[in-house]
């Protein structure tokens, strides 16, 4: 099945180094003018990885069953994927596990022929947010933490009652798992609960897209 292919992306990008067909690009970047989802990424690297990885392996399902190809189900299989990373957007680290994210997302979306729908969820994701970082975290480091640990809480399975994406973006009393210095200063816990509410969200309106099949995937890990 076609949900093979993105959760054996990070086996294979750790166990083959030197084969890893993901190159970065040299075109100049142009997310970062992308209206309305560009101050989401000035602010999380995650989240910047992620629309990056969203528009790859959306190309890339799209070609699949257009051409009348089976999924993949090996990284291998694929070639001329772009990274696309660049140091100033952020850490590296972060950067490609949104860009697993994305690509999971995207591949399958892509291979379904669903629409691509990664610049208005982001944009949703991104609403009323400001650029500038609160002064306890000048590199928006628990932000961006925030925006990973909440995407991660926001694809686990939807429970059946029917709870509406729409409903994701409230206040939450929790902020899942904080660390450890954001626990002791208030603004940055402010930071980190900012970015977990809003990747939250993303991870949400994934896990509602992807239905049962992202819980196949997930399975699959």
């Amino acid at each position: 099945m076609h949900q093979l292919f993105p959760f054996l992306l990070l086996v294979f990008l750790n166990s083959n180094p030197g084969s890893n067909p993901i190159a970065e690009s040299s075109e100049p970047e142009r997310h970062m003018n992308e209206a309305g989802s560009n101050v989401l990424f000035a602010r999380s690297t995650f989240a910047h990885g992620y629309r990056h990885g969203y528009e790859e392996g959306y190309h890339a399902g799209n070609v699949d069953i257009n051409m009348g190809r089976p999924a993949h189900t090996r990284l291998s299989q694929l070639h001329g994927l772009s990274l696309g990373y660049a140091p100033q957007f952020g850490p590296r680290k972060s950067f490609e596990a949104g860009f697993r994210e994305g690509l999971k997302a995207g591949y399958s979306d892509g291979y379904a022929g669903r629409v691509f729908r990664a610049v208005d969820t982001l944009r949703l994701v991104a609403a009323s947010l400001t650029e500038a970082p609160v002064p306890a975290d000048p590199r928006n480091m628990y932000f961006d933490q925030g925006f990973s640990s909440g995407y991660n809480d926001g694809v686990r399975p939807v429970q059946s009652d029917g709870a509406s994406a729409s409903n994701s973006d409230s206040r939450f009393v929790n902020c899942g798992q904080l660390p450890s210095a954001a626990e002791k200063d208030q603004a940055a816990r402010q930071s980190f609960c900012q970015g977990y509410e809003r990747g939250r969200l993303l991870g949400h309106v994934d896990a509602l897209a992807l239905g049962t099949e992202r819980g196949s995937m997930q399975a699959l890990k």
